[in-house]
């Protein structure tokens, strides 16, 4: 073999360390679970497919998940995230995600000290989390968050959101009759009247808001209208825990 040829191979071998050793330092998530086709696309836009378990995603690219795919995310920073179909999730720099499409579930560990809150960033939010599960579907028809647990604050990306909440109903029988006293007769239809008037939907104007545990926010444009967790959403976040269960368990067994 003479020098030349020597020379240029060392070089080879030398490079492919090298690119190795930087994506090792910069990685943000390994992607742990596959379902179907999987893609990672970098900054300029170059396509590769995970070859292989513990695949190194790097800050400023984005996993892409296809048809009847999904994906399991464990961040180096304390989060993990499951992708369903169809779902794109850019990693970008410690303590911030962008969710550009699709659902995706996540689960954050609790913060603690003077570590900083983390945030997913999507078009129609910027969602603040301090130890908490919740998915996010950002669809162009479907634009909602629902919480499992813990409590996020969500923050308009431009202007006031218009928030629509149901005032809570009474169940105060007590209170009720001492209104009532004049109006003894019928008084249980009333009562039934009393409640329906009580549960009439008010609005606020805010720039942002906290969305507590059990509770779904649905966004259309700037109009928000929180409802509770319904059975279709548990069914949902069961789907997305069985899916990534052994890694979930390992995760939770840290906390």
């Amino acid at each position: 073999m003479n020098i030349i040829k020597l020379a240029v191979i060392i070089l080879f071998f030398t490079l492919t360390l090298y690119q190795s050793v930087l994506q090792a330092e910069s990685f943000r998530a390994r992607i742990v679970k596959v379902q179907g086709q999987v893609y990672v696309v970098n900054a300029e836009g170059e396509k590769r497919e995970p070859a292989k378990k513990q695949f190194l995603v790097n800050q400023n690219e984005t996993v892409v998940t296809s048809k009847n795919s999904k994906a399991v995310l464990q961040f180096e920073d304390g989060v993990m995230s499951v992708l369903g179909q169809e779902s794109s999730l850019k990693v970008e720099q410690s303590g911030w995600l962008s969710q550009l499409s699709g659902k995706v579930y996540y689960v954050f560990r609790k913060v603690f000290g003077k570590q900083k809150p983390k945030k997913v960033r999507t078009k129609f939010s910027t969602i603040g989390i301090r130890g908490t599960t919740f998915i996010v579907d950002a669809n162009s028809e479907n634009q909602q968050i629902a919480l499992q647990k813990g409590k996020l604050n969500i923050e308009s990306p431009a202007g006031d959101y218009e928030i629509h909440k149901l005032k809570p109903a009474t169940d105060n029988y007590a209170e009720f009759k001492q209104q009532a006293l004049q109006r003894q007769q019928a008084l249980n239809n009333e009562f039934g009247e009393y409640k329906e008037n009580m549960a009439k939907e008010f609005i606020e104007y805010k720039k942002s808001f906290n969305l507590n545990a059990s509770r779904v926010a649905s966004f259309k444009g700037k109009r928000v209208k929180e409802s509770d967790l319904n059975k279709d959403w548990s069914l949902l976040f069961d789907d997305f825990a069985d899916f990534s269960k052994d890694y979930i368990d390992a995760y939770r067994e840290i906390d």
